[in-house]
């Protein structure tokens, strides 16, 4: 006689999640969404958006071309609340957003079965453009990516200074459906620059502010002399991400990431660079908005957004959970599957005999 034990997944039984948003519910893309909630079901909230263009899983919403099934976490205040600021134009893969409605949804990291979902209607506008990466540091290859509705056939690119010289000119063909996408290598000195988009086919023009920030030997963003970052103030300490405002020709201090992780030995990359394994210290971090991924075999992998002050340090401290568990097995599943185990094993012991 074969006895076989199933063991069906636990589900929490208390606490509650939710999320709300702040306006109207229509939003051009390059607008900022601010997002609220609460989560009594644990202390770190996950957020993946979804819809045309997107995989049903969901990505995280600062990276819309990320692993499917993970997102950007969220840490709650003390009180269970939480707020999230999605700066769309600072996402990858932007231009795989259409105007249509999407579906943001969070969940608890410890307790991923717990969700709430809120759908936001996004508008492409006529014109529009993205720079990614931004900040970007020297050697790095920037994407300039957008899109015009009015009938162009080129767009006229120019990388000024902050004394308004020209640094870099390009002209970027434009798609019969109207993207445009041109890269180029990063090789000016640190700090901002204004990045100008136009053709004599539109009447309006675009301009974006690129960041260039110094790295040092263990390709950690270091200091940078002629720029500063000033961090704009965040409830709680919460880690939330907030668009950071640039200065010109004003120094400022540097901050320290202290990162590690559960299990130890995970992959770290700071802005998509690679920057060792865990436990580690990153020192001379420039201020502002950094990306923390910590990426481990058989883990899901945790995308952190977190803002960094100068003189301070900051630390972060992820449990990854094992994956897959994006789409958790129902009881009936779990069930149907240790019958056909059984059923399997029957057969073989009775062909053996």
């Amino acid at each position: 006689m074969v006895l076989t034990i199933c063991i069906l997944p636990a589900y929490a039984q208390n606490g509650t999640i939710s999320i709300t948003y702040r306006g109207a519910g229509d939003y051009y893309l390059g607008d900022s969404i601010i997002f609220d909630g609460k989560n009594t079901v644990g202390n770190t909230t996950v957020i993946t958006i979804t819809g045309p263009g997107l995989p049903h899983e969901g990505v995280p919403p600062y990276n819309l071309t990320g692993v499917p099934g993970t997102g950007n976490t969220i840490v709650s205040r003390a009180s269970g609340t939480w707020t999230y600021i999605w700066d769309s134009t600072q996402a990858v893969g932007i231009n795989n957003l259409s105007t249509s409605r999407y579906t943001f949804t969070v969940f608890d990291l410890s307790n991923p079965r717990n969700t709430a979902s809120i759908s936001v209607y996004l508008i492409k506008p006529d014109f529009y453009v993205a720079l990614s990466p931004n900040p970007a540091a020297p050697d790095d290859y920037v994407q300039i990516s957008g899109r015009v509705k009015t009938a162009a056939d080129n767009i006229d690119i120019n990388v000024l200074d902050t004394s308004e010289n020209p640094v870099h000119t390009f002209n970027a063909p434009i798609s019969a459906d109207g993207y445009f996408n041109y890269g180029f290598h990063v090789d000016m000195q640190p700090g901002p620059y204004a990045v100008t988009i136009s053709s004599p086919s539109i009447s309006n023009s675009l301009a974006k502010t690129l960041v260039v920030t110094a790295t040092n030997a263990n390709g950690t963003i270091a200091e940078t002399a002629s720029t500063t970052t000033v961090v704009l103030p965040v409830a709680n300490n919460t880690g939330i991400p907030v668009a950071p405002q640039v200065t010109p020709g004003v120094s400022q201090d540097t901050g320290i990431l202290d990162i590690s992780s559960t299990p130890a030995g995970a992959s770290v990359y700071l802005d998509s660079a690679m920057a060792g394994k865990t436990p580690l210290i990153l020192n001379a971090v420039t201020p502002g908005t950094h990306t923390v991924s910590i990426k481990y075999p058989g883990y899901l992998s945790v995308s952190i957004d977190v803002v960094v002050a100068g003189g301070k340090t900051r630390e972060i401290a992820p449990e990854l959970v094992k994956a897959p568990f994006g789409l958790p097995l129902s009881p009936l599943t779990t069930i149907a599957g240790c019958i056909g185990g059984t059923a399997l094993f029957l057969a073989v012991r009775q062909r053996k005999q």
